[in-house]
């Protein structure tokens, strides 16, 4: 598991991978932990964080990260790439990554396509996700596109990895931890009220929380 900020957690992402007793090794790439040599894993998630994608002056880890990402995609190793890490793999797949011309935010249903709803993992997707993010991507060459608001792409798979633009590991717990952090304030910028906002999660967790266990859980039995 590939981590950039202290901040993000794994979530629910991190519960089902407990369930399925798999053994997790993060890298926190904030704190100077190098990438491994290897790229002979089972597969790799890329966690969220608050940069950009194409923010490789503040953080050059980015053009190493990038690098690693390619090779594991190359070789067919399985990627969750989740916000920035969606981003991420754009930038390192032949997409594009960039600030998007206004955030979003909010507990949104997903215009799902029909490679979506064939593909073996997301079509698990919940009903609904939450999303809050101030960059979007350009696809790469050769890309599915899986789901989509009005607004923006929120997924896609190039190869063996799946990008999700949204945070379906994230609950109302971890949106309270995000607001006054660095990119919770995409949900304000976004004209939405980080309290509803909450509220709307908290009510739906149970709902959610096992949609979302089972979405994680179908990428776990893929691996």
């Amino acid at each position: 598991m590939l981590r950039h900020s202290d901040g993000v957690d794994s979530g629910w992402l991190g519960e089902a991978l407990d369930l399925a007793r798999v053994q997790v090794a993060t890298i926190c790439l904030d704190a100077g932990d190098p990438l491994p040599d290897s790229i002979d894993w089972k597969g790799v998630v890329v966690l969220g964080g608050a940069m950009g994608a194409y923010e490789e002056a503040d953080y050059p880890f980015f053009v190493a990260e990038k690098k690693f990402l390619t090779r594991l995609v190359d070789a067919d190793v399985p990627v969750l790439g989740i916000c920035l890490g969606s981003q991420l793999l754009a930038d390192a797949t032949g997409g594009r990554a960039y600030q998007a011309p206004d955030p979003e935010a909010g507990f949104l249903a997903m215009t799902v396509t029909e490679a979506g709803l064939a593909d073996p993992v997301f079509r698990n997707l919940p009903d609904k996700v939450l999303v809050t993010h101030g960059d979007t991507f350009d696809l790469p060459p050769g890309a599915e596109l899986l789901a989509y608001t009005d607004r923006y792409q929120h997924a896609y798979r190039v190869g063996s990895a799946l990008a999700v633009q949204f945070h379906t590991e994230a609950g109302a717990d971890l949106v309270e931890l995000a607001v006054g952090r660095p990119g919770g304030g995409n949900i304000v910028a976004a004209g939405v009220d980080p309290v509803d906002l909450v509220a709307e999660l908290r009510a739906a967790e149970d709902v959610y929380r096992e949609q979302a266990l089972r979405f994680f859980g179908a990428w776990v039995d893929s691996l």
